[in-house]
């Protein structure tokens, strides 16, 4: 039996070709059935198969067709054993192989309990019926549709906030219509015309990673000027080529924390300006809580510290006044009352959102208390008007109802 089971292997080497990354012949392959085109399944793509394994006599240890039921797997992200991960990225839709495969490749010196004893060789009949991309959006519907084309170095990946330089290239009906290097912030893309698809892409890709996205439906929005429908769909190249990510404030010192709340502010103060009222408050929130319980021993960091908490509370609340969020306008005027109790720009919002969920009585007491701080504030003296206006009437109707009660 041993002799016959040497020859077998012999010629097993004399027909495969050598695909072991070391070029040992500890796995070789040989096509059974050729693939229906020349594509090939990329690294953790979700590849689909049949397989049979034997042992070197013949013996069948494990078949799925038994079970009528295809296996899939991740591929490149050890979920098999290494043979499968090797021999099934070198096959085509299709195609039937057959791999023989020693324990280095397999199930090792150890062998595997289930199946196979210690130090033992297979064969492996594998079927590529199909595989695809990785699904990468939030309610896995296929819009983003992720194919790696080069795996990237590292093991982090940019956060929100982080800073990311990337090459972009975008297709429609085979013909290139975006084509650029663009660095942007992870969250502001759209303000550099980079689809939100490729956006979240990017937050799960490495350093020097090169992907192919095909993306559809609600993620084309933005793509309108390239005269791209709507129902059409898109393929991107995205090669991530360097980035910085946003450092959690739990590894930030008192003075990274200024450092950083100082820029986060001046780009909410950029989304504020450009009507960006939601994202801006999302940054303005961030400074106020990186700042929130930190000592300064510096008065110059004390000063710089206080400023940007106000700044943070009041451009929040402005922020919330427009976006109709009247208590958190209200919140955020409290917060930055609290820091300066005799704040113009406080008092004022807080006044209008009083105003706005009809609290006259409220309103007027914070306007009364802006004209207080500054007497050449008009839009104050007038909104003081409208509040009495305002009051009188509710006194009106008041005095109607009693009327129309004692009849």
């Amino acid at each position: 039996m041993t002799s016959v089971k040497l020859v077998e292997e012999e010629n097993f080497h004399l027909k495969g070709e050598d695909i072991s990354p070391d070029q040992d012949k500890c796995l070789m392959k040989e096509i059974v059935r050729q693939g229906i085109d020349d594509d090939k399944p990329m690294f953790d793509d979700q590849v689909f198969i049949h397989y049979v394994g034997s042992e070197m006599d013949g013996t069948v240890f494990i078949n799925s067709r038994d079970r009528n039921e295809k296996f899939s797997f991740s591929l490149g992200k050890r979920e098999v054993i290494q043979a499968w991960d090797l021999g099934v990225a070198t096959m085509k839709r299709g195609e039937i192989a057959r791999f023989f495969s020693q324990p280095k490749y397999a199930y090792g010196l150890k062998g595997e309990k289930k199946r196979m004893g210690s130090a033992t060789n297979v064969i492996f009949e594998i079927e590529l019926i199909d595989f695809v991309g990785k699904d990468l959006s939030d309610g896995k519907d296929g819009s983003i549709i992720r194919r790696i084309i080069r795996r990237g170095e590292g093991c982090e990946s940019p956060n929100e906030d982080a800073t990311v330089e990337i090459n972009l290239k975008g297709m429609y009906q085979d013909k290139i219509f975006d084509e650029r290097t663009v660095r942007f912030f992870v969250g502001l893309g759209f303000l550099e015309q980079v689809p939100s698809g490729v956006e979240h892409a990017v937050c799960k890709m490495l350093k020097n990673e090169h992907c192919q996205l095909d993306l559809k439906g609600k993620l084309l929005v933005g793509l309108e000027k390239f005269s791209i429908p709507i129902d059409g769909s898109v393929r991107y190249e995205v090669e991530l080529i360097n980035f910085e990510r946003f450092v959690e404030r739990r590894f930030l010192d008192a003075q990274q924390k200024l450092k950083r709340s100082e820029l986060l502010k001046a780009r909410a103060d950029d989304l504020l300006k450009n009507g960006y009222h939601e994202l801006a408050v999302k940054r303005y929130q961030i400074v106020a809580d990186f700042l929130s319980s930190v000592s300064y021993h510096t008065d110059d960091d004390r000063v710089k510290s206080q400023q940007l908490k106000l700044a943070a509370q009041s451009n929040s609340a402005l922020c919330y006044l427009k976006l109709g969020d009247y208590q958190q306008c209200k919140t955020s005027c409290d917060s930055g009352l609290a820091l300066d109790a005799i704040n113009e720009k406080c008092f004022f919002r807080r006044a209008q959102a009083q105003l706005a969920l009809l609290k006259f009585d409220l309103a007027l007491k914070d306007f009364q208390f802006v004209v207080k701080i500054n007497p050449s504030n008009l839009a104050a003296q007038q909104q003081i008007e409208h509040c009495h206006q305002e009051i009188k009437k509710r006194e009106m109707k008041q005095k109607e109802l009693y009327k129309s009660f004692f009849k």
